[in-house]
């Protein structure tokens, strides 16, 4: 199926997003809006040659770096490849918008949570297999920022040099290498 990537310039909820979002399976996605509803966030639709959302991906900031995404495709649609366009388009506006890393959450009331676990995991996102947040690396680290130049009495060795777990005043920490 060939797939158009459209930004929604001013989200709202509207009847795309309730037939394909608020269509989810109960218990996969707890979204609840009026119609109208201005939505947080960065959205995205998947739209078919004949400009059918088929699907819609989400991108929201949060503190630290980070952002959680969110992905859903209509019923019709499931299976086609759909779900892997989105997430890829979404990991891909991520890391132009600088962000690091990008977590899903998979909720434990998901009717068909294991499957949705495992296409993440094969896909890059980790966790555990009792987590419900799976985070995935989308911005390499050639893609990091030159750091900016020292001020008086500021640290200037590169992030590089540093040991796992430096943490700077606002420099970027990676958690994966963070030691506890």
């Amino acid at each position: 199926m060939r797939l158009s990537w459209v930004k929604d310039d001013r989200p709202v909820w509207d009847a795309d997003k309730q037939r394909v979002v608020g269509g989810a399976p109960p218990g996969s996605l707890e979204l609840h809006h009026e119609p109208g509803a201005d939505l947080p966030g960065d959205w995205w639709a998947a739209r078919d040659p004949e400009g059918k959302a088929v699907g819609f991906g989400w991108l929201d900031s949060t503190w630290g770096g980070d952002a959680e995404v969110l992905l859903a495709v209509d019923a019709s649609s499931q299976r086609q490849g759909v779900g892997a366009f989105i997430l890829e388009h979404i990991e891909r506006e991520a890391a132009r918008q600088g962000i690091n890393y990008v977590y899903n959450t998979v909720r434990s009331t998901h009717p068909d949570r294991e499957s949705v676990h495992d296409w993440l995991a094969a896909r890059g996102y980790k966790g555990g297999s009792s987590d419900t947040a799976l985070r995935k690396r989308v911005r390499d680290e050639d893609q990091a920022p030159a750091p900016a130049k020292a001020s008086a009495g500021a640290d200037a060795t590169p992030l590089s040099a540093r040991p796992p777990g430096h943490e700077e005043t606002g420099g970027y920490v990676n958690v994966e290498d963070h030691q506890y």
